[in-house]
């Protein structure tokens, strides 16, 4: 029996308006211990707030999550997946979307959410699957032509980079070939 994205997807769904603050979002997400929070919209959910948006669009930036609100730092559209897809190819969306929830659907209605974090957990032989991107796009280098590099996730330092080299077998960044 293949494994279906209804198996491992977390049913309950946290979600907050789009006008409301960055700050009332984040505080929901720790008092339930959750990294993301859907965004409803006037009728229908809109995006997608991550504690990662929060971070990255916020903290980092200096601004002041109790003046931004959720609209000016989602992520949208929504990315979905069907509970009847297969954990396979939810693992495979991830990856060729970049990113790390699926918001998951029964009917054209949102019914949960599975991270990549869920997949893992049970199916861990999939988070290679999940993170590759280094064999999408190779690359000459202007000194090397013949040698060729890729972009994507090195696997030993896990760090990105657009000069990744097969060495034994393992695609490494220029600092781990040192």
């Amino acid at each position: 029996m293949v494994p279906k994205v209804r198996d491992l997807m977390t049913r309950s769904l946290a979600s907050v308006a789009a006008e409301d603050i960055v700050m009332e979002a984040a505080r929901l997400m720790g008092e339930r211990r959750i990294s993301s929070v859907l965004v409803k919209g006037a009728r229908e959910f809109s995006g997608i707030l991550t504690d990662r948006d929060i971070i990255s669009k916020v903290v980092s930036k200096g601004l002041d999550p109790s003046k931004i609100r959720v609209s000016e730092v989602m992520t949208s559209p929504l990315i979905t997946i069907n509970d009847e897809e297969s954990i396979e190819d939810a693992a495979k969306k991830m990856r060729d979307k970049g990113i790390r929830r699926l918001v998951v659907e029964r009917n054209h209605e949102k019914v949960g959410i599975i991270a990549e974090s869920d997949i893992i957990h049970v199916y861990p032989e999939l988070h290679f699957l999940i993170r590759e991107r280094s064999k999408l796009e190779p690359t000459a280098t202007r000194t090397q032509p013949s040698e060729t590099l890729l972009a994507g996730s090195c696997e030993e330092c896990e760090n990105y980079s657009s000069g990744l080299k097969n060495i034994n077998g393992t695609w490494l960044c220029e600092h781990c070939r040192e």
